[in-house]
């Protein structure tokens, strides 16, 4: 056998080489899957302007919040609870009250009263919880709509999906000493989420949140507005 016989030729180096990189490509190709972790688009409704609130009182009232009801087919054991921390949060935000602190009006009544609002249900309720905080207002609130609905979004390349929250809010304040309503709001607030082709994701309790403390902030903004023309 000649010495040219044994040795490899350099056209079978090449077609190595290139099979080489080819199976090395693979490889690459299968750790990485098909689909990637991605963060979605957040597309949300406007915000509120409190530029063009009214002018804050030079007399703040007192105001207490009363509770929270959940009143929409999404069922969430500490949503009242976190709805009126959303709410006392905003409320000391604004100029407008002094704000009886939510912790403890947990300390002072029961969760059963708290989330359905009991204390302006009965005039017996009110003027028991009046005496104790020495109030001028009460403020409660009622969750009629939370709604999380996915939609397929397709065209000829590729695929996605989009999640949207929606959240509805009702307020209410009313006068301690009487009963009266003295003003409302009412606030709606929607995110989505949107996931293009290739996207793994789902819906997140964040984006609850986001649109529940939206949604309360744009129905105080219209109960402030409110109750400001009224006096």
């Amino acid at each position: 056998m000649s010495h040219t016989d044994s040795t490899p030729s350099v056209r079978h180096i090449i077609l190595g080489l290139v099979f080489m990189l080819i199976m090395s490509g693979c490889v690459a190709s299968e750790q990485a899957g098909p689909a990637q972790q991605a963060a979605p688009v957040i597309d949300q409704d406007p915000m509120v302007d409190w530029g063009k609130a009214p002018a804050p009182p030079d007399n703040k009232n007192l105001i207490a919040v009363a509770g929270f009801e959940n009143k929409s087919t999404y069922s969430a054991d500490r949503l009242w609870d976190t709805s009126a921390q959303l709410l006392s949060a905003q409320l000391l935000r604004t100029p407008y009250f002094r704000v009886v602190e939510w912790e403890k009006m947990k300390r002072l009544f029961d969760w059963e009263t708290l989330s359905h609002a009991d204390i302006v249900k009965s005039p017996d309720n009110m003027a028991k919880a009046r005496r104790i905080l020495l109030c001028d207002h009460f403020i409660s609130g009622t969750i009629t709509r939370f709604n999380v609905s996915t939609h397929a979004q397709a065209s000829a390349v590729s695929k996605g999906k989009t999640i949207d929250t929606s959240v509805r809010v009702d307020l209410l304040l009313q006068n301690a000493g009487t009963g009266e309503y003295v003003a409302a709001g009412r606030g709606e607030h929607t995110i989505r989420q949107t996931y293009s082709a290739g996207q793994v994701g789902s819906w997140t309790s964040s984006a609850g949140d986001d649109a529940l403390d939206a949604a309360i902030e744009k129905a105080l903004f219209e109960l402030i507005s409110s109750y400001s023309r009224a006096q």
